[in-house]
């Protein structure tokens, strides 16, 4: 399922890339936009049971859960925002560690779900080919338990910012089970 939702966000970006490139461009989060462009594509898609903010079994909430194939699935959903120098971005200071840890948190918070939790987080902007952006998710994955690798876990969607520049956003899914066990899945996909 999280190379499915994987997927379907970036076919959501895909068809989003002028709104996209402002938010790029001003390295602006666009996670609440998403969140509700992400349930209505999973309803069109066979999701039922959709919310947005649901509450979890534990008191906590989940920013999306829907079933699919008679299962239940929690996700937590990330925009993180880096400060990485490019042309036709804004040069400003972000604060990526802290938006790194928060995606971990939400790992953490998910492995206390009865159920199956998704970690999706969206990372932008990233030079289009660079990789220097893979020692975050090193980090994640060291730091969840879990194996992610750019190859089986991300998917790029490259957005155009201005006069000609390119950036990308890098979309990672990975599940994490019920009862601590962690397990990872996903794919890349190009511009």
């Amino acid at each position: 399922m999280a190379e499915r939702l994987r997927s379907w966000i970036v076919e959501v970006l895909e068809h989003h890339r002028p709104l996209l490139a402002v938010a790029v461009r001003q390295r602006a989060k666009f996670e609440g936009w998403l969140k509700f462009e992400l349930a209505v594509y999973a309803e069109e898609h066979g999701a039922t049971g959709v919310e947005v903010e649901t509450a979890s079994d534990l008191g906590s909430r989940s920013d999306l859960s829907f079933n699919y194939d008679g299962k239940r699935y929690d996700i937590e959903l990330k925009t993180c925002n880096t400060n990485y120098r490019m042309s036709g971005v804004l040069d400003c200071t972000r604060p990526i560690t802290k938006n790194i840890a928060s995606v971990v948190i939400d790992g953490k918070k998910l492995r206390q779900c009865s159920g199956d939790g998704i970690v999706a987080f969206c990372l932008f902007p990233v030079k289009a080919g660079d990789g220097q952006w893979i020692d975050y998710l090193n980090r994640i994955g060291s730091e969840l338990g879990v194996s992610l690798s750019e190859r089986e876990h991300t998917s790029r969607v490259t957005v155009p910012v201005r006069d000609g520049h390119r950036a990308d956003i890098v979309v990672a899914t990975f599940i994490v089970k019920g009862a601590g066990a962690a397990v990872a899945s996903a794919t890349v996909v190009g511009p």
